[in-house]
């Protein structure tokens, strides 16, 4: 199966909804069948307003999919990205950035000034993707969005959430330069990962780091996992509080820039 026979593309029929949800159950690795987007509520988007892809084989399987609906952030209309996801075996292909970008036209058509959507701040992937590859900022932290959930990739973890921002105009600002080297740091690690935000909070730019393998610290060390958590749960929110936004994600950190 090359690159070339996968197409996406707004579910249409009853059968694409479905295959939409199998993928979401591949992958989030989902076993508990609650977390399933109802296809009634799929449907019900796609004709108000919302956008339902998949990422469909020639024999309709989906591979991938996403799910949004109009929403509000910052008090303006926007798309709201419930979920995008890509099954395994066919993850590193580029469909998420596909994905995303046919989500972004749509709200442009749609007179939308952008799209918002949540994602773990632990994860290491999904950060360098999201600021780093779209250019999505963040100036929102949602303690323990979801509560405690199931699927593989939230076990033994809260549901601690950034929210992106990803504006939809052709052209958007662009955002100075900035010299990562020697920037004060928001979580310093002697025998574990401990906040440290006092005194820091003056500088025009800061890092806050994540650990490189998140996953591998819930199954293994969930301790560790939890106080990376706890540790990143208290820097983001005091820079967020203190004007700064993340704009971007260098090596294993976040680039926060103050803002006000």
């Amino acid at each position: 199966m090359t690159l070339g026979e996968i197409t996406i593309r707004r579910a249409e029929s009853i059968a694409d909804y479905v295959a939409c949800q199998q993928a979401q159950r591949l992958a989030w690795g989902i076993t508990d069948e609650s977390y399933i987007v109802p296809l009634a509520t799929m449907v019900g988007a796609q004709l108000h307003g919302g956008l339902v892809l998949g990422a469909f084989l020639p024999s309709g399987e989906a591979v991938g999919l996403s799910f949004a609906f109009l929403g509000r952030s910052e008090g303006r209309l926007c798309l709201y990205s419930q979920l995008t996801g890509v099954a395994p075996g066919y993850q590193g292909l580029g469909l998420g950035g596909r994905l995303k970008a046919v989500q972004r036209e749509f709200a442009r058509q749609e007179g939308l000034e952008g799209l918002a959507w949540a994602f773990d701040p632990l994860q290491m992937g999904n950060a360098r993707f999201n600021l780093g590859r779209l250019g999505a900022t963040s100036r929102r932290f949602v303690e323990d969005m979801y509560g405690r959930r199931t699927d593989v990739l939230n076990t033994n973890a809260t549901t601690d959430r950034l929210i992106a921002e990803w504006s939809t105009a052709i052209d958007p600002p662009t955002r100075p330069a900035i010299e990562s080297r020697g920037l004060p740091r928001l979580i310093l690690q002697n025998e574990g990962p401990v906040a440290r935000v006092e005194g820091q909070l003056t500088h025009p730019a800061l890092l806050l780091e994540i650990p490189s393998d998140i996953s591998r610290l819930r199954q293994e060390e969930p301790g560790l996992a939890e106080a990376w958590s706890l540790a990143v749960r208290q820097a983001f929110q005091a820079a967020f509080a203190a004007g700064y936004q993340a704009t971007g994600f260098v090596n294993s950190s976040y680039l926060l820039q103050r803002t006000s």
